[in-house]
């Protein structure tokens, strides 16, 4: 059976399997970067924004942990901010 008989038989087009394809691939990724956010914000016990003031208020004192984790979460709220747009881009509420 081809493509085109399996989307005639169950009364599907194209654009809808694309569309739902998208959906399915923006829910994975919002998942993923949810979830780290969650993972440093359950370390540090605050939110990015609360994390980053601290230590650009620190003085004399670096730690390259918490700086590498500060990239790696900054990036994964970027990267959820941007797949969110991308949900709300294409009419689905999340």
């Amino acid at each position: 059976m081809q493509i085109n008989e399996i989307l005639e038989k169950t009364g599907q087009t194209e654009a809808m399997i694309l569309r739902e394809h998208a959906i399915l691939t923006i829910l994975t990724k919002l998942s993923r970067y949810d979830s780290e956010c969650m993972q440093f914000e359950k370390k540090y016990g605050t939110s990015l924004t609360s994390f980053r003031q601290r230590l650009e208020q620190q003085v004399n004192f670096e730690s390259f942990t918490e700086d590498d984790d500060l990239l790696d979460w900054e990036y994964a709220d970027t990267a959820r901010n941007w797949w969110r747009l991308k949900m709300r881009d294409i009419g689905h509420d999340h």
